[in-house]
């Protein structure tokens, strides 16, 4: 019974105990970082976003993850929008292909604190329905394996809970700045594969629960002309959950030609430094290059993020690819229902 004791030891501390899957794309994942951006969108009623990342392959059978996420402004009046949203993630990683699925549904408001729309704030809420689950049969020993025998559950299931507020504050139309704030899973659910087996029969004791750490995060960045073509955005998001913090800075450089009229194609070059503490241990992780195109209502993004950790030997300092594209949409005769606030482009 050792045996089964160990493994079932590393796989629920690999799902407790481990960071959420976190995004290179700061501007392309609103809505995953912080249910109160849903719903807010600039310059339409609804948006689709997709993204998709890769790391960690060289080392081991790597990460793969993917985000998507439908939201919409359902009801506006006098200052007011309500948005709601449809967050959807998927990721697998490891030998055992251990697969993690998450379901969200996400509910903001949106409110304008001036006639000018210069200061909008908004909150929102989300809740989330998480799978997680393993394959049983990729373990390798040197016997039959024990947990297959006894009839252990490969799939562990639990909801998660999120809330999250932002403050936006626009100027004018050539600078715009944001701060936000998002906590998740603050109601901490137990992730082990094992709970509830005692009761059954199947062990003749339940394992200790392990719960998901609370997730705290801190966003904020800006909007500021520098020329008639070109303007920088800086960006930085601060993590911390559990005995992990991360934070990640960077910023864009935006060139749209505002001669080609009031929809220009827009290209964007950006560099982000991600950095770790845990614990005693603190570092540089990677670093992260974007390129980006916004082509009238879609827009599109490539992320590649560079280990300079100490990992770097074992990697050869590859690490992520990410790509990205949000697509917007107009909603004429919808959007004819609803009072728009203004949203500012992130």
């Amino acid at each position: 019974m050792r045996i089964i004791f160990i493994l079932l030891g590393v796989i629920t501390m690999c799902s407790a105990f481990g960071q959420d899957v976190h995004l290179s794309h700061i501007h392309a994942s609103p809505t995953y970082l912080n249910p109160a951006m849903n719903g807010m969108i600039h310059n339409g009623m609804a948006r689709v976003i997709v993204n998709s990342k890769s790391q960690w392959n060289t080392v081991t059978n790597g990460y793969k993850t993917g985000v998507a996420s439908a939201d919409m402004k359902i009801y506006g009046n006098k200052g007011n929008v309500v948005g709601v949203g449809l967050n959807l993630m998927a990721d697998q990683a490891g030998d055992l292909d251990f697969t993690t699925v998450k379901t969200g549904m996400a509910l903001s408001i949106l409110r304008s604190l001036d006639y000018r729309d210069q200061n909008v704030i908004s909150i929102g809420a989300e809740a989330n329905f998480f799978s997680t689950r393993f394959d049983v049969s990729k373990m390798v020993g040197f016997e039959e394996e024990p947990l297959i025998q006894i009839g252990i559950p490969n799939e562990s299931k639990y909801f998660s809970y999120s809330v999250g507020m932002g403050w936006f504050h626009n100027p004018d139309k050539d600078k715009s700045v944001y701060v936000g704030a998002a906590l998740s899973h603050f109601n901490q659910p137990d992730v082990t594969f094992t709970k509830g087996l005692a009761q059954e029969g199947v062990l003749t004791t339940d394992f200790d629960a392990y719960n998901l750490y609370t997730k705290l995060v801190f966003h904020a960045g800006g909007s500021f002309k520098i020329s008639r073509n070109f303007k920088v955005l800086p960006s930085a998001i601060f993590s911390d959950q559990g005995p992990h913090q991360e934070i990640l800075f960077g910023g864009f450089l935006k060139y749209a030609n505002k001669a080609s009229g009031p929809n220009p194609i827009a290209v964007y070059a950006g560099a982000w430094l991600r950095g770790y503490l845990e614990g005693d241990v603190k570092g540089s992780d990677a670093a992260v290059i974007t390129l980006r195109a916004d082509i009238y209502k879609t827009y599109f993004a490539l992320s590649y993020d560079f280990n300079i950790s100490s990992w770097k030997r074992a990697s050869r300092g590859a690490g992520g690819v990410e790509l990205s594209v949000i697509h917007v949409l107009d909603l004429d005769k919808y959007s004819k229902k609803i009072e728009d606030v203004y949203c500012p482009g992130l």
